[in-house]
Order: structure tokens, then sequence, then C-alpha cells
């Protein structure tokens, strides 16, 4: 890489908006994962409130998602994709073989999505990362639903509450219009058809999305990473069409998971051991992850991190380990990403020479 890209992709990844702060979406949506904590904490369980509030925080990113014309629509097609791949993800987990197959599927689906928007990527990007996460604790088709089942009630808490709080304040709650919907849906599938037949760049994308994928979940098997979803599902969340916006999230993902997580450990560990003022941190780090979205990315990924090590910290897990677990997945996660990159780069070089 050249120095000048090197620059402007830290000057992106360093890049801020005040104006893009989202305060009163951020209200909005951090109830349900109060409520979901709240609840997990008074019946005993706080391994159950961990997976369900795992449903309302993402399904809450839906709210700033453009889909099917309603504000309501991403967050629904997202919690309905959670659960189904939750189901995929428990079953195909139990073997590497079965696991990189629907990474590969999955893959391809997934990056060939920008074709249709990004808010249509974004829904595809959750449902591969919810079969990654319940690919890592398989088993049978009991555990599967009982999986599945938290994370909907989740993220049906969040679809109410959020629809409850836009209808106080707005006195309206726009509703997915169903015929246009479906006309779009068709003019989705031909598009990502034209895509393929006619191999286009986002084609050719689609299929360095998956090889990376794959690469990363028969690499994390293979050196038998604890909690090694991370390595696949940061890979999944930073690789981007364009090299630039893929080496800029992966600089701003590094930074903020560094300080995040030393932030949460000097929480978890020194500030606050117990359950109620965990959960009421894992409450703060999902409202500023929330306003924090578009704000900047390192940002973001320093509230997120914090987030996480502390909900996993709360379900009993050593908040220095998954601190550790994690960095190290997004430091591999990260390689992968822009290796996809790379890789294609010096390919498509050798072919340029070759011809």
């Amino acid at each position: 890489m050249n120095g000048g890209r090197f620059l402007e992709g830290l000057r992106q990844a360093l890049s801020i908006d005040w104006s893009q702060v989202t305060l009163r979406e951020a209200v909005r949506l951090v109830p349900a994962v109060i409520l979901t904590l709240a609840a997990g904490l008074w019946l005993g369980d706080p391994a159950q409130a961990a997976i369900a509030t795992s449903g309302a925080f993402v399904v809450g990113f839906g709210a700033f998602q453009q889909f099917a014309g309603a504000p309501t629509a991403p967050m629904l097609l997202a919690a309905a994709g959670m659960g189904v791949s939750i189901l995929i993800g428990t079953l195909v987990g139990q073997s590497t073989v079965t696991l990189a197959l629907a990474a590969l599927l999955y893959g391809c689906w997934v990056g060939l999505l920008p074709a249709i928007g990004m808010g249509a990527f974004w829904i595809g990007q959750q449902c591969a990362v919810f079969l990654l996460i319940a690919a890592a604790y398989a088993g049978g088709a009991g555990e599967a639903l009982t999986r599945a089942s938290l994370v909907l009630s989740g993220a049906g808490t969040q679809l109410l509450c959020y629809a409850l709080i836009r209808f106080l304040a707005e006195g309206r709650l726009g509703r997915p219009a169903w015929s246009a919907t479906l006309f779009d849906a068709r003019q989705a599938l031909f598009t990502l058809g034209a895509q393929i037949r006619h191999r286009t760049p986002l084609a050719r994308f689609a299929l360095r999305f998956a090889a990376a994928l794959v690469v990363a979940v028969l690499v994390e098997r293979a050196l038998a990473i604890p909690q090694g979803y991370w390595v696949a599902m940061t890979t999944l969340l930073l690789l981007r069409p364009d090299f630039q916006d893929t080496y800029a999230r992966s600089l701003g993902r590094l930074g903020g998971t560094l300080l995040g997580a030393a932030l949460a450990i000097g929480f978890a560990h020194v500030v606050v051991p117990g359950p109620i003022a965990l959960a009421a941190l894992v409450a703060v780090f999902a409202f500023l992850g929330y306003a924090g979205l578009r704000f900047n990315y390192g940002v973001f990924s320093f509230f997120l991190t914090a987030y996480v090590i502390l909900l996993l910290t709360l379900a009993g897990l050593a908040e220095r380990q998954v601190a550790g677990e994690r960095i190290e997945g997004t430091l591999l996660g990260g390689a992968f990403a822009l290796a996809a990159h790379v890789s294609f780069y010096r390919w498509r070089r050798g072919r340029r020479q070759a011809t």
C-alpha cells in the first residue's frame, strides 16, 4: 500500500461528524435493552438475559437502515433472519465441513446484497453473524429452538418498545407497504441474478467475501480459538467492496476494540463487580453504541466492545479472557478482510501481465 492510501485510510478512520450523533434514536432503543436485562436478573438467569439482550440490541440497529419503505421493516426482517440462522448455525456447527459450506452460501448471498442496498446488506450481515455465533455452541434441535426463542424474545421486545415510543412521540408508525415490498423483492431477485449472469465486480466481490469467510471459519476451527466466531464475524463486518472502506474500518475497529477492552476490564474487575452495576453499565454502553453508530466507526467499536465484554461478564465469563479473545479475533478477522482485497488485486495484476 502506498503512503497516500495509508494516510487517506487513517484520515477516514479518524474523521468525526458531530451532526451524526443520534441521541433521539438511542433514547428510543435502549429501553428494550434495559427491560431484557432487568427480566433476566429478576429471574436469576443472567446467561439467558445476555442472549435475549443481544437480540434486542442488534435488532435496534435496524432503525438506522432503509429497506421496504418503513422504519420497522429492517428490524422485522433482521429478527426473522436471525432466528432462522440460529437454528441453522446450531445444527451445522457440529461439523467443520457443514459450517464451512453454510459460510460459503451465506457469504455469496450477503456479498451480493449491496446490489439491492446497504439496508439489505446489513440485514444479511446480522443473519450471518448469528449463524456464526450459534455454530460456536453447536447442539441439537432443542438447544437451537431455545436460543432462537430467547433472541427472538429480545428482538420482539425491541420492536414493541420502539413502535410504542415512536407512536407516542409522533402519533404514527410507518407500516411496510406489502404490495410495494413484493414488487421490490422481485426486482431485487432480478438484480441479483443479473449480477451473477454478467459477472459484475460485485459478483466477484461476493466470491471473495465468501472465500474470506470460509477461510476465517476454517482457521479458527483448526486453531481451536476460544470464542473463535469473533474471527469470522470480524471478517464479515469489515469487508466492503471498496478496499479503502475496508482498510479504514479495520483501523477503527482495532483501535476501538483495544480501548474498549481496556475500559471494560477496568469497570468489571476494579470498579463495579456486582451484577446490577454490570447490567447498568451494559445499558449505558448500549445507549452510547446507538448514539455513536454514525459518529465514527472507531468510537462505535469502542462502545460496542465495552458493551459486549460487560454483557458476557454478566453472563458469567471472565472479563480478561473475553477481552483477550475479542482482541485476537479482531486482529485475525481484520487481517482476513484486508487479505481478501490484496490477494484479489495481485491475482488481477498477474492476469493482466499474462495477457
